[in-house]
């Protein structure tokens, strides 16, 4: 395997048939063979992916929380390093 900072390279094996359908493929869209192959998995991985949460359910509440609490004025206003100091030696 050769690797870049941004590339890999691997040899993958191909049935005779799978291989000679997606050249086809290819060819029918105007395509390097390499081309469709990465687009073919990112579409996989896209969509694979797409509905994975991004956060834990525990963050996800403190996050509704907290926007609850902007919401409804229940916030501190900090304005440099000396009312930040203040504000967390008070906690």
């Amino acid at each position: 395997m050769q690797t870049t900072q941004d590339r890999v390279q691997k040899l993958v094996t191909f049935s005779p048939k799978l291989y000679n359908s997606a050249v086809a493929r290819a060819n029918s869209l105007g395509i390097p063979f390499a081309e469709y192959v990465r687009h073919t998995l990112i579409k996989d991985v896209e969509e694979s992916t797409r509905n994975l949460p991004m956060v834990d359910s525990g963050t996800e509440k403190r996050i509704g929380q907290s926007l609850k609490d902007l919401e409804e004025g229940r916030y501190t206003v900090i304005r440099g390093k000396k009312e930040l100091d203040s504000h967390l030696d008070s906690l």
